[in-house]
C-alpha cells in the first residue's frame, strides 16, 4: 500500500497589525486570519490579504474569539506602525510565513537566535 501526500492549497489570509498598550508602553503583533473566519462573524479585521499555504491547526491565540496566528512581535522603540520598526519571529512559525505577512507592510524582520 501507498501513501500519498496531498499538497496543502493556499487560502486567502488577512496579515493585520495588533496594537495594544502595556506598562511599559506601545506593543504590536503581526498576525494572520483566514479570510474565511474572518468573514464569518461580525468583526473586520482590516490589513493586507496574502495567499498562504497554512496547515489546519496552528492557530494559537485568539483576538475577538476568533483564531489567529501570532507570526511576529515588534522589538525596539518606537510606535509599532513606524516603517523602520524591527520585529522578531515567534518561536515555532516558519520563517517563510513570517516574511510572507510581513513583506506587504514594509517591515524589517530581524534574525534571531530562536530556530525557525
Amino acid at each position: 500500500m501507498q501513501i500519498l501526500k496531498r499538497a496543502i492549497k493556499p487560502e486567502t489570509c488577512i496579515s493585520f497589525l495588533h496594537i495594544y498598550q502595556t506598562t511599559w508602553g506601545t506593543a504590536g503583533d503581526i498576525c494572520l486570519i483566514r479570510e474565511s473566519v474572518a468573514n464569518s462573524g461580525s468583526s473586520k479585521f482590516v490589513g493586507h490579504k496574502v495567499q498562504l499555504a497554512l496547515p489546519k491547526g496552528i492557530e494559537r491565540h485568539y483576538l475577538a474569539g476568533f483564531p489567529v496566528i501570532k507570526v511576529a512581535g515588534h522589538i525596539g522603540d518606537g510606535h509599532p506602525k513606524d516603517k523602520h520598526s524591527e520585529w522578531e519571529a515567534y518561536e515555532g512559525v516558519k520563517r517563510e510565513i513570517v516574511i510572507a505577512a510581513l513583506k506587504p507592510w514594509g517591515f524589517k524582520l530581524i534574525e534571531s537566535d530562536v530556530a525557525i
